[in-house]
């Protein structure tokens, strides 16, 4: 399995960002050493975005969420067939189309606010699935202290009925919401195969990154 790491998106990996801003929602999917570099407005895919009547508080809770699949075409990223319109609280779910594509980032900007799947700053989810059992410890790369950690057991599969109880835990996401510097929960276990969302909110830009990659710490067993 790939790591675990949100400046480098995997191929089962998923970036969602929630539409705070009216106006043009402007966007570039790149390779993911290229991730931090600045946002090249010429180059980027534009979408218009309509202004939405109701309050703050009701559009994070409302809103369409819009799947856009990512692809590797020619040794460019391109996201398939994104929508032509948006609506403020409306949310964008980028996705990889194919499990061989090469790690990618999304960075870009609403209105005057930016965002990037390198660095997770408000209304914005990272999802990654945990295919191997072991105790994951992870933290911000950029140094603010947020961090936590993920427990992966096997789940007992024994006759069908537990296999059946395997496979629907498999199915079921499990939360992580970030809020400025605190995190819930703190520590989490979940099933070998299982999802977690990363639910990031009002932090200055950080990511969620195995502790091995920053040299810290011993790899899951």
């Amino acid at each position: 399995m790939y790591a675990l790491d949100s400046r480098s998106m995997g191929p089962l990996d998923c970036f969602v960002q929630k539409i705070t801003e009216s106006g043009d929602f402007i966007f570039e999917i790149r390779g993911a050493a290229a991730g931090f570099c600045p946002l090249d407005e010429k180059a980027a895919a534009r979408i218009k975005v309509k202004a939405n009547k109701v309050s703050r508080a009701q559009q994070r809770t409302s809103g369409k969420q819009h799947h856009v699949p990512v692809i590797f075409n020619k040794g460019v990223f391109e996201a398939v067939s994104p929508p032509k319109e948006l609506m403020q609280g409306d949310a964008i779910l980028f996705h990889p189309s194919d499990p061989d594509l090469p790690s990618f980032s999304v960075v870009g900007r609403m209105g005057k606010t930016e965002f990037s799947s390198t660095e997770l700053r408000d209304q914005t989810v990272f999802s990654h699935p945990f295919g191997l059992p072991g105790k994951y410890h992870w933290a911000d790369a950029n140094g603010s202290g947020v961090g936590g950690v993920i427990v992966v057991e096997n789940e007992p599969a024994t006759g069908k009925e537990g296999a059946e109880r395997a496979m629907q835990r498999m199915a079921e996401g499990v939360l992580v919401h970030i809020i400025g510097d605190k995190v819930k929960p703190q520590e989490l276990h979940i099933a070998t195969g299982q999802t977690v969302f990363f639910a990031v909110e009002q932090t200055d830009g950080i990511t969620i990154t195995d502790v091995t990659l920053l040299g810290r710490g011993k790899k899951a067993r």
